[in-house]
Protein backbone atom coordinates (compact mmCIF):
# COMPACT_ATOMS: atom_id res chain seq x y z
CA UNK A 1 0.00 0.00 0.00
CA UNK A 2 1.50 3.36 -0.96
CA UNK A 3 2.32 5.61 1.96
CA UNK A 4 0.37 8.83 2.38
CA UNK A 5 2.45 11.78 1.24
CA UNK A 6 3.67 13.76 4.24
CA UNK A 7 2.06 17.18 4.45
CA UNK A 8 4.15 20.29 4.17
CA UNK A 9 5.13 22.25 7.27
CA UNK A 10 2.94 25.36 7.35
CA UNK A 11 5.41 27.43 9.36
CA UNK A 12 8.14 27.05 6.71
CA UNK A 13 6.79 26.08 3.33
CA UNK A 14 4.52 29.02 2.43
CA UNK A 15 7.43 31.46 2.64
CA UNK A 16 9.65 29.21 0.57
CA UNK A 17 6.99 28.51 -2.03
CA UNK A 18 6.15 32.19 -2.36
CA UNK A 19 9.82 32.97 -2.97
CA UNK A 20 10.31 30.11 -5.46
CA UNK A 21 7.20 31.07 -7.42
CA UNK A 22 8.35 34.68 -7.71
CA UNK A 23 11.91 33.78 -8.73
CA UNK A 24 11.04 31.15 -11.33
CA UNK A 25 8.01 32.86 -12.85
CA UNK A 26 9.97 36.09 -13.19
CA UNK A 27 12.68 34.18 -15.11
CA UNK A 28 10.07 32.69 -17.43
CA UNK A 29 8.42 36.03 -18.18
CA UNK A 30 11.65 37.94 -18.79
CA UNK A 31 12.79 35.30 -21.29
CA UNK A 32 9.79 35.81 -23.56
CA UNK A 33 11.13 37.30 -26.77
CA UNK A 34 10.78 41.08 -26.79
CA UNK A 35 9.17 41.02 -23.33
CA UNK A 36 8.43 44.49 -21.96
CA UNK A 37 7.04 43.14 -18.64
CA UNK A 38 3.82 44.99 -19.36
CA UNK A 39 0.62 42.94 -18.90
CA UNK A 40 -0.89 43.89 -22.26
CA UNK A 41 2.26 42.99 -24.23
CA UNK A 42 2.77 39.64 -22.48
CA UNK A 43 -0.91 38.70 -22.84
CA UNK A 44 -0.81 39.54 -26.55
CA UNK A 45 2.29 37.42 -27.18
CA UNK A 46 1.07 34.44 -25.16
CA UNK A 47 -2.58 34.80 -26.21
CA UNK A 48 -3.74 34.65 -22.60
CA UNK A 49 -5.75 36.75 -20.16
CA UNK A 50 -4.35 40.23 -19.58
CA UNK A 51 -6.10 40.35 -16.19
CA UNK A 52 -4.37 37.18 -15.02
CA UNK A 53 -1.00 38.33 -16.31
CA UNK A 54 -1.48 41.63 -14.50
CA UNK A 55 -2.29 39.80 -11.26
CA UNK A 56 0.79 37.62 -11.70
CA UNK A 57 3.12 40.56 -12.28
CA UNK A 58 1.65 42.45 -9.34
CA UNK A 59 2.10 39.44 -7.06
CA UNK A 60 5.71 38.60 -7.91
CA UNK A 61 6.70 42.24 -7.41
CA UNK A 62 5.59 42.18 -3.76
CA UNK A 63 8.43 42.13 -1.25
CA UNK A 64 6.76 39.75 1.19
CA UNK A 65 6.56 36.10 0.00
CA UNK A 66 3.29 35.50 1.88
CA UNK A 67 1.67 38.49 0.23
CA UNK A 68 2.85 37.11 -3.12
CA UNK A 69 1.23 33.78 -2.31
CA UNK A 70 -2.15 35.28 -1.39
CA UNK A 71 -2.28 37.56 -4.44
CA UNK A 72 -0.94 35.29 -7.19
CA UNK A 73 -3.38 33.51 -9.57
CA UNK A 74 -4.21 29.85 -8.94
CA UNK A 75 -2.06 26.89 -10.06
CA UNK A 76 -4.00 26.10 -13.25
CA UNK A 77 -3.79 29.70 -14.46
CA UNK A 78 -0.05 29.75 -13.72
CA UNK A 79 0.45 26.47 -15.60
CA UNK A 80 -1.36 27.81 -18.67
CA UNK A 81 0.84 30.94 -18.71
CA UNK A 82 4.04 28.89 -18.30
CA UNK A 83 3.01 26.41 -21.02
CA UNK A 84 2.32 29.30 -23.40
CA UNK A 85 5.73 30.79 -22.57
CA UNK A 86 7.35 27.44 -23.36
CA UNK A 87 5.87 27.65 -26.87
CA UNK A 88 7.49 31.07 -27.34
CA UNK A 89 11.13 30.18 -26.88
CA UNK A 90 11.62 30.14 -23.10
CA UNK A 91 14.27 27.59 -22.12
CA UNK A 92 12.99 24.20 -20.96
CA UNK A 93 15.11 24.42 -17.80
CA UNK A 94 13.27 27.53 -16.65
CA UNK A 95 9.90 26.11 -17.67
CA UNK A 96 10.55 22.97 -15.62
CA UNK A 97 11.67 24.97 -12.57
CA UNK A 98 8.54 27.12 -12.75
CA UNK A 99 6.28 24.07 -13.11
CA UNK A 100 7.96 22.48 -10.08
CA UNK A 101 7.26 25.62 -8.00
CA UNK A 102 3.64 25.66 -9.22
CA UNK A 103 3.24 21.99 -8.27
CA UNK A 104 4.53 22.77 -4.76
CA UNK A 105 1.98 25.60 -4.56
CA UNK A 106 -0.80 23.25 -5.71
CA UNK A 107 0.27 20.65 -3.12
CA UNK A 108 0.29 23.28 -0.38
CA UNK A 109 -3.32 24.13 -1.20
CA UNK A 110 -4.53 20.53 -1.50
CA UNK A 111 -2.63 18.86 1.34
CA UNK A 112 -2.69 21.55 4.02
CA UNK A 113 -5.66 23.81 3.42
CA UNK A 114 -8.02 22.03 1.01
CA UNK A 115 -9.05 25.14 -0.94
CA UNK A 116 -7.44 28.36 -2.14
CA UNK A 117 -9.82 30.48 -0.07
CA UNK A 118 -8.85 28.53 3.07
CA UNK A 119 -5.16 29.11 2.31
CA UNK A 120 -5.73 32.84 1.87
CA UNK A 121 -7.71 32.99 5.11
CA UNK A 122 -5.03 31.15 7.09
CA UNK A 123 -2.10 33.13 5.69
CA UNK A 124 -3.77 36.53 5.83
CA UNK A 125 -2.95 36.93 9.53
CA UNK A 126 0.79 36.81 8.83
CA UNK A 127 0.82 39.95 6.68
CA UNK A 128 -1.24 43.15 7.22
CA UNK A 129 -1.54 43.89 3.50
CA UNK A 130 -2.61 40.34 2.72
CA UNK A 131 -5.17 40.42 5.51
CA UNK A 132 -6.60 43.75 4.38
CA UNK A 133 -7.00 42.55 0.80
CA UNK A 134 -8.45 39.21 1.92
CA UNK A 135 -10.99 40.86 4.23
CA UNK A 136 -12.12 43.36 1.60
CA UNK A 137 -12.42 40.64 -1.04
CA UNK A 138 -14.47 38.53 1.38
CA UNK A 139 -16.72 41.47 2.27
CA UNK A 140 -17.29 42.13 -1.42
CA UNK A 141 -18.50 38.56 -1.91
CA UNK A 142 -20.95 39.03 0.98
CA UNK A 143 -22.10 42.33 -0.53
CA UNK A 144 -22.85 40.71 -3.89
CA UNK A 145 -24.73 37.78 -2.40
CA UNK A 146 -26.76 39.75 0.13
CA UNK A 147 -27.67 42.39 -2.47
CA UNK A 148 -29.35 39.67 -4.52
CA UNK A 149 -31.05 38.13 -1.49
CA UNK A 150 -32.27 41.41 0.02
CA UNK A 151 -33.11 42.81 -3.41
CA UNK A 152 -31.44 46.20 -2.96
CA UNK A 153 -28.07 47.89 -2.53
CA UNK A 154 -26.65 51.37 -2.11
CA UNK A 155 -23.44 53.21 -2.91
CA UNK A 156 -23.13 54.95 0.46
CA UNK A 157 -24.55 54.50 3.94
CA UNK A 158 -24.01 57.72 5.87
CA UNK A 159 -24.36 58.72 9.51
CA UNK A 160 -23.23 62.15 10.71
CA UNK A 161 -23.72 62.81 14.42
CA UNK A 162 -22.94 66.20 15.98
CA UNK A 163 -22.68 66.57 19.78
CA UNK A 164 -23.17 70.04 21.29
CA UNK A 165 -23.42 71.24 24.90
CA UNK A 166 -26.99 71.35 26.20
CA UNK A 167 -28.42 74.76 27.06
CA UNK A 168 -30.68 73.22 29.71
CA UNK A 169 -28.39 70.84 31.61
CA UNK A 170 -24.78 71.71 32.59
CA UNK A 171 -23.56 68.17 31.88
CA UNK A 172 -26.06 67.39 29.15
CA UNK A 173 -25.32 66.93 25.46
CA UNK A 174 -27.67 67.62 22.56
CA UNK A 175 -27.48 65.20 19.66
CA UNK A 176 -28.10 66.19 16.04
CA UNK A 177 -27.90 63.51 13.37
CA UNK A 178 -28.35 63.27 9.62
CA UNK A 179 -28.35 59.72 8.37
CA UNK A 180 -29.44 57.73 5.37
CA UNK A 181 -28.21 56.41 2.07
CA UNK A 182 -27.12 57.61 -1.37
CA UNK A 183 -27.29 55.69 -4.61
CA UNK A 184 -30.04 53.37 -3.34
CA UNK A 185 -31.15 50.89 -5.97
CA UNK A 186 -33.83 48.23 -6.00
CA UNK A 187 -32.73 45.03 -7.75
CA UNK A 188 -35.74 42.72 -7.52
CA UNK A 189 -39.42 43.51 -8.11
CA UNK A 190 -40.58 40.95 -5.54
CA UNK A 191 -38.73 42.33 -2.50
CA UNK A 192 -39.93 45.70 -1.13
CA UNK A 193 -37.40 47.31 1.23
CA UNK A 194 -38.60 48.62 4.59
CA UNK A 195 -36.93 51.20 6.82
CA UNK A 196 -37.95 52.10 10.37
CA UNK A 197 -37.62 55.85 11.00
CA UNK A 198 -39.14 57.29 14.15
CA UNK A 199 -42.38 56.73 16.03
CA UNK A 200 -45.89 58.20 15.61
CA UNK A 201 -46.57 61.37 17.66
CA UNK A 202 -48.90 59.60 20.10
CA UNK A 203 -46.05 57.32 21.16
CA UNK A 204 -43.29 59.91 21.54
CA UNK A 205 -44.03 60.66 25.20
CA UNK A 206 -43.87 56.99 26.12
CA UNK A 207 -40.31 56.29 25.07
CA UNK A 208 -37.05 58.08 24.42
CA UNK A 209 -36.80 58.37 20.68
CA UNK A 210 -35.16 60.69 18.14
CA UNK A 211 -37.49 63.33 16.80
CA UNK A 212 -37.42 63.83 13.03
CA UNK A 213 -37.11 67.50 12.18
CA UNK A 214 -38.95 67.40 8.87
CA UNK A 215 -36.29 69.65 7.32
CA UNK A 216 -36.01 69.61 3.55
CA UNK A 217 -32.58 68.08 2.80
CA UNK A 218 -33.10 67.80 -0.96
CA UNK A 219 -30.41 70.40 -1.74
CA UNK A 220 -27.76 67.94 -0.55
CA UNK A 221 -28.95 64.95 -2.59
CA UNK A 222 -27.10 63.52 -5.59
CA UNK A 223 -30.10 61.63 -6.95
CA UNK A 224 -33.87 61.86 -6.83
CA UNK A 225 -35.36 61.53 -3.37
CA UNK A 226 -36.41 57.94 -2.72
CA UNK A 227 -40.17 57.40 -3.20
CA UNK A 228 -41.45 56.04 0.11
CA UNK A 229 -44.80 54.75 1.29
CA UNK A 230 -45.24 55.65 4.96
CA UNK A 231 -47.26 53.40 7.27
CA UNK A 232 -47.72 52.95 11.00
CA UNK A 233 -47.23 49.49 12.45
CA UNK A 234 -47.14 48.60 16.16
CA UNK A 235 -46.08 52.06 17.26
CA UNK A 236 -43.45 52.52 14.59
CA UNK A 237 -43.28 54.46 11.34
CA UNK A 238 -42.43 52.10 8.48
CA UNK A 239 -41.11 53.54 5.22
CA UNK A 240 -41.40 51.17 2.25
CA UNK A 241 -39.12 51.60 -0.76
CA UNK A 242 -40.59 49.82 -3.77
CA UNK A 243 -40.11 51.74 -7.05
CA UNK A 244 -40.24 50.00 -10.42
CA UNK A 245 -37.05 48.06 -11.22
CA UNK A 246 -35.69 49.67 -14.38
CA UNK A 247 -31.90 49.80 -14.73
CA UNK A 248 -28.47 50.60 -13.33
CA UNK A 249 -29.11 54.35 -13.38
CA UNK A 250 -32.34 54.03 -11.38
CA UNK A 251 -30.76 55.43 -8.19
CA UNK A 252 -32.24 57.31 -5.25
CA UNK A 253 -31.13 59.13 -2.12
CA UNK A 254 -32.78 59.06 1.28
CA UNK A 255 -31.74 61.28 4.21
CA UNK A 256 -33.41 61.98 7.54
CA UNK A 257 -32.51 64.53 10.21
CA UNK A 258 -33.18 63.79 13.86
CA UNK A 259 -32.62 65.80 17.03
CA UNK A 260 -32.42 64.62 20.65
CA UNK A 261 -32.18 67.49 23.15
CA UNK A 262 -30.14 66.47 26.19
CA UNK A 263 -29.85 63.02 24.65
CA UNK A 264 -26.47 62.22 26.19
CA UNK A 265 -24.27 63.18 29.14
CA UNK A 266 -20.63 63.97 29.76
CA UNK A 267 -20.35 61.56 32.70
CA UNK A 268 -20.98 57.90 33.42
CA UNK A 269 -24.07 56.97 35.42
CA UNK A 270 -25.70 53.75 36.65
CA UNK A 271 -23.12 51.54 35.02
CA UNK A 272 -23.39 53.28 31.66
CA UNK A 273 -19.80 54.20 30.84
CA UNK A 274 -19.89 54.74 27.06
CA UNK A 275 -21.36 57.40 24.81
CA UNK A 276 -21.41 57.26 21.03
CA UNK A 277 -23.23 56.08 17.94
CA UNK A 278 -24.17 52.75 16.40
CA UNK A 279 -24.71 52.00 12.72
CA UNK A 280 -26.28 48.89 11.16
CA UNK A 281 -26.96 49.54 7.45
CA UNK A 282 -30.46 48.51 6.39
CA UNK A 283 -29.29 47.37 2.94
CA UNK A 284 -26.00 46.02 1.57
CA UNK A 285 -23.80 49.00 0.73
CA UNK A 286 -20.52 49.71 -1.05
CA UNK A 287 -19.22 52.27 1.45
CA UNK A 288 -20.12 53.05 5.04
CA UNK A 289 -19.15 56.43 6.51
CA UNK A 290 -19.92 57.24 10.13
CA UNK A 291 -18.74 60.62 11.44
CA UNK A 292 -18.90 61.73 15.07
CA UNK A 293 -18.45 65.50 15.38
CA UNK A 294 -17.62 66.80 18.85
CA UNK A 295 -18.22 70.48 19.55
CA UNK A 296 -16.27 72.62 22.00
CA UNK A 297 -14.78 70.69 24.94
CA UNK A 298 -17.09 67.66 24.97
CA UNK A 299 -15.10 64.46 25.66
CA UNK A 300 -11.87 66.43 25.49
CA UNK A 301 -8.87 64.11 25.85
CA UNK A 302 -10.95 60.93 25.37
CA UNK A 303 -10.12 58.76 22.35
CA UNK A 304 -13.07 56.83 20.90
CA UNK A 305 -13.07 53.07 20.45
CA UNK A 306 -14.49 50.98 17.61
CA UNK A 307 -16.70 47.99 18.41
CA UNK A 308 -17.79 45.55 15.68
CA UNK A 309 -20.52 42.96 16.31
CA UNK A 310 -22.20 40.20 14.38
CA UNK A 311 -25.86 40.92 15.14
CA UNK A 312 -27.28 37.90 13.32
CA UNK A 313 -27.64 35.62 16.36
CA UNK A 314 -29.15 38.07 18.87
CA UNK A 315 -29.88 41.41 17.20
CA UNK A 316 -28.33 44.79 17.96
CA UNK A 317 -25.68 44.71 20.69
CA UNK A 318 -25.32 46.77 23.86
CA UNK A 319 -21.55 47.22 24.09
CA UNK A 320 -21.76 47.29 27.90
CA UNK A 321 -23.52 43.92 28.07
CA UNK A 322 -20.84 41.28 28.84
CA UNK A 323 -23.08 38.60 27.31
CA UNK A 324 -22.46 40.16 23.89
CA UNK A 325 -18.69 39.72 24.03
CA UNK A 326 -19.11 36.46 22.15
CA UNK A 327 -20.55 38.45 19.22
CA UNK A 328 -17.53 40.78 18.93
CA UNK A 329 -15.72 40.51 15.59
CA UNK A 330 -12.02 41.18 15.14
CA UNK A 331 -11.32 43.78 12.46
CA UNK A 332 -8.49 45.76 10.95
CA UNK A 333 -10.76 48.75 10.46
CA UNK A 334 -9.73 51.85 12.40
CA UNK A 335 -11.15 55.20 13.35
CA UNK A 336 -9.54 58.21 11.69
CA UNK A 337 -9.16 61.51 13.48
CA UNK A 338 -10.01 64.10 10.83
CA UNK A 339 -8.83 67.10 12.88
CA UNK A 340 -10.61 70.33 13.73
CA UNK A 341 -12.78 72.22 11.29
CA UNK A 342 -14.34 70.98 8.08
CA UNK A 343 -11.29 70.93 5.79
CA UNK A 344 -10.71 67.46 4.39
CA UNK A 345 -14.12 66.09 5.37
CA UNK A 346 -15.27 65.67 1.76
CA UNK A 347 -16.69 62.30 0.68
CA UNK A 348 -16.16 61.39 -2.97
CA UNK A 349 -19.44 59.43 -3.07
CA UNK A 350 -21.37 62.44 -1.72
CA UNK A 351 -20.17 65.76 -3.21
CA UNK A 352 -22.46 67.95 -1.07
CA UNK A 353 -21.20 66.57 2.21
CA UNK A 354 -19.17 69.60 3.29
CA UNK A 355 -22.18 71.83 2.60
CA UNK A 356 -24.30 69.50 4.72
CA UNK A 357 -21.83 69.74 7.62
CA UNK A 358 -21.81 73.55 7.30
CA UNK A 359 -25.62 73.45 7.54
CA UNK A 360 -25.41 71.37 10.74
CA UNK A 361 -22.87 73.78 12.25
CA UNK A 362 -25.09 76.76 11.46
CA UNK A 363 -28.20 75.10 12.81
CA UNK A 364 -26.42 74.22 16.05
CA UNK A 365 -24.86 77.71 16.24
CA UNK A 366 -21.35 76.35 16.25
CA UNK A 367 -18.35 77.58 14.27
CA UNK A 368 -16.89 74.92 11.95
CA UNK A 369 -13.55 75.54 13.68
CA UNK A 370 -15.04 74.40 16.99
CA UNK A 371 -15.72 70.82 15.86
CA UNK A 372 -13.38 67.85 15.78
CA UNK A 373 -14.33 64.78 13.80
CA UNK A 374 -13.72 61.06 14.15
CA UNK A 375 -14.54 58.96 11.09
CA UNK A 376 -15.15 55.30 10.37
CA UNK A 377 -15.04 54.45 6.67
CA UNK A 378 -15.49 50.85 5.54
CA UNK A 379 -15.63 49.40 2.04
CA UNK A 380 -18.33 46.72 1.69
CA UNK A 381 -19.36 46.57 5.37
CA UNK A 382 -20.79 43.15 6.15
CA UNK A 383 -24.57 43.25 6.00
CA UNK A 384 -25.94 42.59 9.49
CA UNK A 385 -22.79 43.73 11.31
CA UNK A 386 -22.99 46.53 13.87
CA UNK A 387 -20.38 49.31 13.91
CA UNK A 388 -20.24 51.32 17.13
CA UNK A 389 -18.05 54.36 17.83
CA UNK A 390 -17.95 54.94 21.59
CA UNK A 391 -16.23 57.23 24.09
CA UNK A 392 -15.58 55.88 27.60
CA UNK A 393 -16.57 58.80 29.82
CA UNK A 394 -15.39 59.46 33.39
CA UNK A 395 -17.42 59.34 36.58
CA UNK A 396 -18.70 62.70 37.74
CA UNK A 397 -16.06 64.48 39.81
CA UNK A 398 -13.18 62.24 38.73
Amino acid sequence: MPQKQQSLTPEVQPDQIGQELATNLNLVLTEIEGCSMRPTDIARVLDTSRVMVSRLLSAIRKDDPIERLTRIPGPETLRSIVRAAGQHGVEAEHINAAEKAIEAFDELIREQFGTRSALNAALSNTNPNARSKFEQSSRYQVFKGMSQIVGAQSNLWLTTMMLTPSNDQPDGIDISTIHGTSGLRRLRPDTPIRFVYGVPPEYEDRRQSPVRTGTDLSSFLMHEAAPLRVDEENGQIINTFAPEVEGKDDLYDMLAEVYIPNGSNRYAAEGRNYRGTTVIPDVPTVTLVSDVMICDDIFEGIEPELFLYNTMPRGGADIEDPKRLIDRVETQEQLDYMGRGTAGLGISEFPMYEDMVAYMCEKNRRSPDSIRTYRLQVQYPVYGFQHTIAFKVPQRGS
